[in-house]
């Protein structure tokens, strides 16, 4: 009998595909939980909003059924068989899963001598058996699994020129959070496109410039609003709001509050 308040995993299978039919679309899936896909060979595809991202062997992809902004398909141009290790995640997982995809993004680059691939692999035979396991090892099996992403994402960060620009670019809006930043004008501070830096961005953190800008000005402003004393003006020029109008039609739209109310409940905000 499984524990509700826990992850579990319910199946994990290694898939072959070669048909130009096969695909899912989180917008079509009614599923509750998520899935980590992992491509030993071949090429497969996935969608990340509007863009669309080889497959290659050791790359992963991690996300929830029904996440609208993701869809994976064999690809139209495919010459070979796509070849993938995948676990379904039951149970409470998606919030989970979306907090790692919001601070690491949905791909991830996995040795396939390394420790995540062998712990499926031990297993990919047992569609619909896992069931059966206890729910404290079924759950510590999942937390192991999503950990070592978490650990092999951190790993990467210091490796990639894109994960170093991504890095320098949230350090960057931190530290000039209360002058004009907009994607344009960073990318022509760190001499890349505007294209390129939101593409790499949304690909490392899952979330664009534009949408991360907003968040660390929202915790800033309310914070401030729950720490200090100044006026609502005084903390809209300190995060980067030159008008105080357009910072609460901002901050409301965020946070579906206004400054004044945060303020009056004393409670923290959740920003997601």
């Amino acid at each position: 009998m499984p524990l509700a308040s826990l992850p579990r995993p319910s199946v994990i299978v290694e898939e072959v595909q070669n048909l130009p039919a096969y695909g899912f679309e989180g917008y079509n899936r009614h599923d509750t939980g998520g899935q980590l896909a992992i491509t030993l060979a071949g090429r497969g595809r996935l969608r990340i909003g509007e863009q669309h991202y080889d497959l290659t062997p050791s790359m992963a992809f991690l996300h929830n059924h029904r996440d609208h902004n993701i869809g994976y398909y064999y690809p139209a141009d495919g010459n070979e068989t796509w070849r993938f290790l995948w676990i379904a995640f039951a149970g409470s997982v998606e919030a989970i899963i979306s907090d790692l995809n919001r601070r690491y993004g949905y791909i991830y680059h996995l040795p396939l001598a390394g420790m995540i691939v062998k712990k499926l692999a031990a297993y990919h035979n047992f569609r619909d058996l896992l069931q059966v396991r206890a729910p404290l090892a079924g759950a510590k099996l999942v937390m192991d699994i999503l950990t070592g992403l978490g650990d092999t994402f951190e790993r990467e960060l210091i490796k990639t020129p894109q994960s170093m620009l991504v890095s320098k670019v949230q350090q960057y809006v931190i530290e000039n959070i209360s002058s004009e930043l907009t994607v344009g004008l960073i990318a022509d501070n760190f001499k890349v496109s505007r294209e390129h830096l939101t593409r790499v961005f949304r690909m490392q953190t899952g979330m664009t410039p534009h949408s991360y800008i907003t968040q660390r000005r929202m915790l800033l402003a309310s914070e401030l609003l729950l720490q200090t004393r100044l006026s609502c003006k005084e903390i809209s020029d300190r995060v980067g709001y030159s008008d105080l109008s357009v910072f609460s039609r901002a901050f409301k739209a965020a946070l579906k509050m206004s400054p004044s109310a945060i303020r009056e409940s004393g409670i923290r905000p959740n920003i997601p």
